[in-house]
C-alpha cells in the first residue's frame, strides 16, 4: 500500500513525523519505504509504503492510524496491491 502524506504546515519535522507514523501503525502493518516528494512553497509530502498482512478493515485501520498522527495534515491512498 502506498499512502501520500501532507503534514499540516511547511515547518513540520519530516523525520519526526516519519517516526511517529512507523511508531503508529496497527498490528499487521509496517512502513518498509519513505520518499519524500517536494510538491510547492516549501512543502513536501511523503510517500509512505506500507506492507501488511491480508485482514479484513487494516487498510482503513492504516489510514485512520496516519491521520490521527499528530502534524498530519491530509493522506491520500495512492496505491494498494498484492505482492
Amino acid at each position: 500500500m502506498q499512502i501520500k502524506v501532507f503534514p499540516s504546515e511547511v515547518s513540520v519535522d519530516l523525520t519526526k513525523l516519519q517516526a511517529e507514523i512507523r511508531e503508529g501503525m496497527p498490528e499487521g502493518a509496517a512502513v518498509v519505504k519513505v520518499q519524500e516528494e517536494p510538491i510547492a512553497f516549501g512543502l513536501t509530502a511523503l510517500i509512505i509504503t506500507i506492507s501488511m498482512v491480508e485482514k479484513d478493515g487494516l487498510t482503513e485501520e492504516v489510514e485512520k492510524a496516519i491521520t490521527l498522527t499528530a502534524n498530519v495534515g491530509e493522506i491520500q491512498t495512492v496505491a494498494v496491491s498484492r505482492c
